[in-house]
Formats: structure tokens, sequence, C-alpha cells
């Protein structure tokens, strides 16, 4: 299904290559950048690798990542060979991230033109998240657009099978990072009530396919699920998300991990490099904002603080997400167009709800990353839809393109330039 929709497109070929060039370029400055993460990652797969499969079960780190690297680590052993591994990895993903997104634009109607300069846009970013440090976010925005896609695309109201492949993709994205579990949860079972609202007359198939979506990634979900829980002896479906909200509790130490203010800590089994190979064995103190009104306040401080790292990440990106989104609102407000109204609350909702889940916690850019490339796209489809709409004139929607394109990638080239 895939193939076929990018079959013959020379655009998408030719942004594959430009950016396939330029990682091969940059390569040598970044191939050995390594983080915590990333040891963790690294010493995971190679627990699989070696049969030790009790302590390759973790219940922090998803294991997707650690999954796909073990080809790459196999072929290229030791420690540096393990890490420029990671690179070679990270490229391919981000190759596949480039179709994913491809194929959600095409779905937009973006004309050759502004495909062109979008895909120009989108690639400097592609290279900062590429050799960026060691992480799943890349691979889970590579998934998360793939679901978006088969969501988006119309013949999920027509084919009765459409559910089977976004509950994979959905039980993918839940094992690349934990977080997806309840985000597609949610999203999925809105996203269906949107549809079967809208399209009454597609109902039967939009409900069988929730239902078969839902069911696939539930099971798939649920063994990885149990077999933690068998582990760590307790019904969880990662230990992450307890440990992250901890360490921004109102007795927290400034938000820093544990290994800062209590000392060394021993690894969790004789195979793994540092404690932080799994903080599930952490002692943290956890806490609720319901047990007091300090508590409840302190909540909401950490909202606004993460509303506000918002707000000044946008900054450096000259504000063009919060602007691509009031673009969006003046559209949907203007335009009759049903088609446009669902495509801009469908973006719009599922960059809210994604970034909904983070702010109740802690927020990082590279957490942001899969809104940041829906805020780009929903910008882009915006700027044509005032062009279309004839609010703004043939050359003045090519110049605001250009100048979009070239100023957006300084936030990328810089963060290259400096090595992160």
């Amino acid at each position: 299904m895939l193939i076929r929709q990018i079959k013959g497109r020379k655009d998408l070929f030719l942004a594959l290559g430009l950016y396939l060039l330029f990682a091969l370029i940059l390569f040598s400055n970044y191939k050995y950048i390594i983080n915590s993460d990333g040891i963790s990652y690294i010493s995971i797969a190679r627990n699989y690798i070696n049969g030790h499969l009790f302590y390759a079960i973790n219940g922090y780190w998803s294991p997707l990542y650690s999954w796909l690297l073990i080809p790459f680590i196999s072929f290229l052993p030791g420690n540096l060979g393990n890490i420029f591994a990671t690179k070679v990895f990270a490229i391919i993903i981000g190759l596949f991230t480039l179709v994913a997104i491809y194929l959600i634009i095409d779905k937009l109607n973006f004309n050759n033109f502004l495909k062109s300069i979008f895909l120009l846009t989108i690639i400097p970013y592609m290279i900062l998240f590429t050799f960026n440090f060691i992480t799943p976010d890349l691979l889970v925005v590579c998934i998360l657009l793939l679901y978006l896609n088969f969501l988006m695309d119309e013949k999920y109201r027509q084919n009765k099978h459409m559910g089977f492949f976004i509950g994979f993709l959905a039980s993918i994205a839940f094992l690349a990072k934990s977080y997806c579990f309840f985000f597609l949860l949610i999203h999925f079972f809105l996203s269906n009530l949107f549809y079967i609202k809208k399209y009454s007359q597609d109902r039967s198939v939009i409900k069988k396919n929730l239902f078969l979506g839902l069911s696939v990634f539930l099971v798939i979900s649920s063994v990885w699920v149990g077999i933690i829980s068998e582990k760590y002896d307790v019904i969880t479906i990662s230990t992450s998300g307890s440990y992250n909200y901890a360490l921004v509790g109102p007795e927290s130490n400034s938000n820093h991990h544990v290994m800062f203010y209590q000392g060394l800590i021993a690894p969790p089994n004789e195979f793994a490099v540092s404690s932080w190979e799994d903080p599930s064995y952490f002692q943290i103190k956890k806490w609720s904002p319901l047990d007091s009104t300090q508590n409840f306040i302190h909540q909401i401080r950490i909202i606004f603080n993460n509303i506000h790292d918002i707000i000044l990440f946008s900054l450096l990106l000259l504000f063009i997400p919060i602007l691509a989104v009031f673009l969006a609102l003046f559209i949907l407000f203007k335009s009759d167009d049903k088609s446009i109204k669902h495509n801009i609350i469908f973006i719009l909702g599922t960059m809210v709800l994604y970034t909904g889940g983070y702010i109740l916690i802690l927020v990082e850019d590279r957490y942001l990353w899969f809104v940041l490339i829906l805020s780009f796209i929903l910008g882009f489809y915006s700027l044509n839809l005032l062009h279309l709409k004839k609010y703004i004139s043939t050359n003045f929607f090519r110049i605001a393109a250009i100048l979009i394109m070239v100023s957006t990638t300084f936030f990328p080239i810089y963060y290259l330039n400096g090595d992160f």
C-alpha cells in the first residue's frame, strides 16, 4: 500500500537523496555522540544478543528501539562500533520519517511547489533529529506519522480491515515509547467518534475498524505489559511515567535525577553498565496533586512552567508553530469546506492531545518533535488555503513560503553547528 503511494514521486526521492547526502557529509562530525540514555539502550540490546533475557526486559526503557538496534550493533561490534551503529540506524529512521511526512502532505493536496519547499524546510530538522542524542523519539515520530497516514486515509471509512494496520502501528508506537499507550488509546477512540459523527453513512465500517484497531493494539501491547508486570511484580505499562512524575514532585531535588544527590547507586544487575540502565529500582518519593492544597498548587505551577518552556521553544522558531495554529483557527472559522475543517480539527486536536500529556509532567524539546512537525504541516497547509481562497496573491504565497523555509532552518543549523 505504501509502495504504491510513493511510486514515481520524483520530489520525494530527490528529498530523500538530499537528506542522505547531507547525512553522509556530516556523519563524521556526529558519529560518536553519546548520552546516558543511549548507553542504556545499547546495553539492553547487548543483553538480548548475549541471551540475558531477564535483564534485557526493562520496565523503564521501552523495548522496540533496542530490538531494532540488535542487527546494527551485531554488524558493528565494540563500544565505538555500537555508537556508530546507532547513527546508521537513525539515518534509516530519518528516511522512513521523510516518507511518512510526504504521505501526509500529499493527502493534504500540497502542490508540487509547496511540497518541494516543505521538504526542503524539514530536511535540516531531520538531520538534527538524526544526529541528536541516542533516543527513540525520531522512531516514535516516524511511527505516529504512519499511523496518522492510515487514519486520515478515506479508505479507513470504506475498508473494514484498515483497523488492523492502525492497531498494529499503535502497538509498535507503544513499544517504542510507553507515553504512546494512553495517547493512542484516547486519540484513536476520539478520532473514530469524530468520524462517526462526520461520516454517518460509513458508521458501520468505522465501528468495525474501531473494534479491530483497539483489539489488535491491546492484544499486542498486553504481551509486553504482562512480561514487565511479571518481572516487577506489579501491573504496569511502564515504570518511566511514575518515576518522571515523582521527579517533578514538590519534594524533589530541582528535577535532578536521584544519582545526583543520593550518591553512587549500584547497577541493577551484573551485566548492567550503570544504575541508569533501570531507574525502576530508584528510591524516589511518590506524590499526588490531590494529597494536599500545596501539591495541587505545585501541579498548576508545573503546567504553567511547561507552557512557558513551550513558548520559549516556539520563540527559537520565530513563533512559527504558534502562528501556524492561529492561521489554522482563522481558516477553521472562515471556511465552509467540511474537508478543510476536518483536516484542521484533526491535526490541531492531535497536537493538543499529544502536548497535553507532557505538560502535566515534564517537557523536553525532543518530546515534542512530533508536534513540531505537525505544526509545520499545519502552517504550510494553512498558507496554501489562504492562497487557494484568494486571501493572498500567488506572489505573496510563494515569497512567504520561501521566507518561512529560510527562517526556520536557522534553528537546526545553529544546533548542529554548536554540537547541540
